[in-house]
């Protein structure tokens, strides 16, 4: 159920259809996470304004303002209801606005020359997301911009995605990747790379240097990794279903951020490809005790990956992120691995089995 964010349940405002709400994952997943205190530190000058002090008097600054204008009604009009808090405020931020039948026509009536004109000025998340919007910029997506365009996007966005079948259509497979993650956010969070804060040391640097050459020279089958940017801190990773196991044939893409303080912290690690899993929350965070207490510094981002594929194989359902899961994973197996079997088919097999025209 994604009507409303399984964070706040709603209060803080509509999430879109999303894991969690705007303010709930601004809070909970901040685009910079800091493990540090160093660079948070904020400069407060006597000479700004508080934002407390007192208001002009009831009926001034009317006065003043009707006096230059004679024809000034400000009196007359009638004045919408103030926020009283952050919470109103938050909401009024949150709640989308009314359709505009007006508008829709307006948009639908501008010639095409006009559209791509526009368009030109958009990335391909942007563009993606105009093609959402109605079958008529879907159409002018899809004939102006070249097959060879969208199969690049795809490969910038997800370079572990590897092309097994043909592929009749990229525009639609990109669609189809972005709409199998579990939350969009994370998703242009990693397109964006956003450096993190803090001092970056050189045992960081070492450390790294080692994990990728591990990843090289011990490659175990069915993982992957790659870093995203120059500075080692945003990786993809993918791992593929274990044999036997409902997850088999499929192929899930994690997104991993390094923290700092690596490997003083351990990384955090989320699923982007949508999977039924006790220890994977529908945010797609990685409930494994190595990363949540237990890490050590003999760990690497491979024992760290093959952990996470060990857990596909064995679910451990004493602590879950999804306790409904766990309780079916024990109370009613069949029923388990039939749900966990048909997300796989539908999120995680894109590679072999290509997303056919109206069955994104």
């Amino acid at each position: 159920n994604s009507s409303t964010c399984w964070i706040c349940n709603g209060y803080y405002g509509p999430n879109y259809e999303e894991p969690l709400c705007g303010t709930c994952h601004s809070f909970i997943f901040p685009n910079h996470p800091q493990d540090e205190a160093e660079g948070m530190v904020t400069e407060v000058s006597d000479d700004e304004d508080s934002g407390n002090d007192e208001p002009p008097e009831n009926g001034s600054e009317a006065k003043d303002r009707s006096d230059g204008d004679p024809d000034y009604d400000d009196l007359d009009r009638p004045r919408p209801s103030a926020p009283r808090n952050v919470n109103q405020y938050l909401e009024m931020l949150s709640q989308p606005r009314e359709a505009d039948d007006e508008s829709q026509r307006q948009i639908c009536a501008l010639p095409v020359e006009v559209l791509l004109s526009i368009f030109s000025y958009l990335d391909d998340l942007s563009l993606w997301n105009a093609s959402e919007v109605c079958k008529q910029w879907k159409r002018i997506l899809e004939v102006h911009i070249p097959q060879q365009m969208w199969k690049k996007y795809t490969k910038e966005r997800w370079p572990l995605f590897q092309q097994i079948s043909t592929i009749p259509n990229w525009l639609h497979m990109y669609g189809a990747l972005m709409n199998s993650c579990f939350c969009r956010t994370c998703l242009i969070h990693m397109a964006h790379k956003a450096p993190m804060r803090g001092r970056v040391n050189h045992i960081r640097a070492n450390r790294l240097r080692n994990d990728i050459r591990s990843l090289d020279l011990d490659a175990t089958e069915g993982i992957d990794a790659v870093a995203l940017d120059n500075q080692l801190f945003h990786w993809q990773a993918s791992i593929l279903g274990p044999a036997g196991s409902p997850y088999e044939g499929g192929k899930f893409f994690l997104y991993i951020v390094i923290p700092c303080s690596y490997p003083m912290l351990p990384p955090q690690v989320r699923f982007l490809t949508k999977i039924v899993h006790p220890n994977v929350s529908r945010h797609g965070d990685v409930g494994i005790d190595i990363i949540q207490h237990n890490w050590s510094l003999a760990l690497t981002i491979s024992k760290l990956l093959l952990s996470v594929q060990s857990l596909l194989t064995d679910p451990f359902t004493q602590i879950c992120m999804e306790p409904e899961l766990g309780r079916m994973y024990e109370n009613d197996r069949p029923k388990f691995e039939a749900l966990a079997r048909r997300w796989t088919w539908k999120y995680a097999m894109y590679e072999v089995l290509p997303p056919v025209d109206g069955f994104i």
